[in-house]
């Protein structure tokens, strides 16, 4: 996304820090300096349009410059611009927003504790698992297991959680376990089926689990589907498998909905998709559109009870955060919750991601691609190759994907490169003919990924 920018005729370094790339490349030469949005299009400064095939990481719901949404937020502005949540006072507008998701998250009796990013709602989690620990008198149950290759955010607790990027960060602080992405297209042995690979899996974590000290891991997180980890959907024995063994150690699940909530998936929660049933529950990106920083989580009901035992023995729970439950962001999302509702966003976007995955679908055969795959509104291309005997044949799937990427963004289109994988994931407002120029321009940049090969 190289910008021709004036800035750009001193390509020296800009004052700021630019995340998942080199520090190097943070110069106006390497820099797109977007300057404003439309639906699901954004311009530059050079005035160059693109499409935001990933609603800028999975944010952007309702794409950009929806006017209610705008209007609502500048009501609440006017209203109520800030308020802090704690020491007996909160907002109205968070306490609605408390009683709508407590009503929509599939879990029964939460309670809800807000804070402003994804990776502070799963932060805050896990310091909430500590505190309940202590109080139900099992203060050694405070491991977490996580998933190699799935993202749970940046603070140090969740950059631990997260599998991956640790040997550069000192990574991760103790308490903290891993076990395998779900990956069948990418890990299975030649020929094995979806239930035997899930019970591979399903294998590791029992030794995991009993590697560790009794009763001493609290909870395992995972993603319904981790785009991070290139937008794989778990075979359909493996969150069974998983589940069944969590339950047998008193193990609680923890679905991060981050990304996953709020419609991506076809249905409102990714947790409805996959057919499961979390004990507690991390949401934030779509519920605001991106328009407000607010996020959220779920607290289940065991749990709960453990925090108000614990108040009650220490006097207080110790936590708040400034610009948790902020009265814009209540006010973003309940009006993003609303234009969901009423707009049909959810079934919509189910219709959308139907054309999205025949779109897709029909690059299957392309000489650059392994497996294409599709959930809800989100698809992905793999190029990672099999050959007829089931095995990898190829080892240079990474650098297929750069070409590819680089292509695609040349022909102005932003999707999300993550490990071997493109990843395409719109605003829920999309029509049928933007996704299929979508395609129509993934297909262009394959063939001019090939032609450079």
């Amino acid at each position: 996304m190289a910008s021709s920018n004036p800035l750009a005729a001193e390509d020296e370094r800009l004052p700021l820090i630019l995340g998942f790339q080199p520090l190097a490349d943070t110069t106006a030469r390497k820099t797109a300096f977007a300057e404003r949005g439309r639906g699901i299009y954004v311009y530059d400064t050079d005035g160059r349009e693109y499409i935001e095939a990933t609603a800028s990481f999975y944010v952007a719901s309702l794409g950009y410059q929806h006017e209610e949404l705008i209007d609502a937020i500048e009501r609440q502005y006017r209203e109520l611009p800030f308020y802090v949540s704690a020491l007996h006072r909160t907002s109205r507008s968070a306490l609605e927003l408390a009683e709508k998701l407590v009503q929509l998250v599939p879990m029964a009796n939460a309670h809800m504790l807000f804070a402003a990013t994804g990776s502070e709602a799963n932060d805050f989690l896990i310091k909430l698992l500590r505190f309940g620990a202590v109080a139900r008198g099992e203060p050694r149950r405070i491991t977490v297991i996580g998933r190699h290759g799935s993202y749970h955010g940046g603070t140090l607790a969740t950059a631990s959680l997260t599998g991956g990027h640790h040997e550069e960060f000192g990574l991760p602080i103790d308490g903290f376990r891993h076990v395998a992405q779900p990956d069948h297209h990418g890990d299975r042995l030649p020929g094995e089926s979806g239930a035997e690979y899930s019970a591979r899996l399903g294998r590791e974590l029992e030794a995991l689990i009993a590697a560790e000290p009794a009763n001493s891991i609290a909870a395992m997180f995972c993603e319904p589907v981790s785009f991070s980890a290139g937008m794989k959907p778990p075979p359909a024995e493996y969150f069974p498998t998983i589940t069944r063994i969590l339950d047998a150690h008193g193990i609680a699940l923890v679905a991060d909905e981050v990304i996953t909530g709020c419609g991506r998936t076809g249905q409102l929660w990714g947790s409805q998709t996959f057919g499961l049933a979390p004990t507690h529950l991390t949401l934030a990106k779509g519920v605001t559109s991106g328009y407000f920083p607010l996020s959220a989580i779920a607290v289940g009901r065991e749990l709960y009870a453990d925090l108000e035992r614990g108040s009650e023995r220490f006097g207080t729970l110790a936590h708040a955060a400034t610009y948790a439950a902020h009265p814009v962001g209540a006010a973003a999302a309940l009006k993003t919750l609303e234009i969901i509702e009423r707009d049909g966003l959810v079934a919509h976007g189910a219709r959308m991601g139907e054309v999205l995955a025949r779109g897709l679908g029909a690059l299957r055969d392309h000489p650059l691609v392994g497996e294409v795959r599709a959930c809800g509104l989100a698809g992905a291309l793999d190029f990672l190759r099999r050959d007829v005997d089931d095995r990898p044949v190829n080892d240079d799937a990474n650098a297929v994907l750069e070409g590819v990427y680089a292509a695609l963004l040349a022909r102005g289109v932003v999707a999300r490169p993550t490990g071997r994988s493109l990843v395409i994931a719109p605003p829920l407002i999309i029509r049928a003919d933007e996704v299929e120029e979508i395609c129509r321009r993934v297909a262009l940049a394959l063939d001019d990924a090939l032609a450079h090969a």
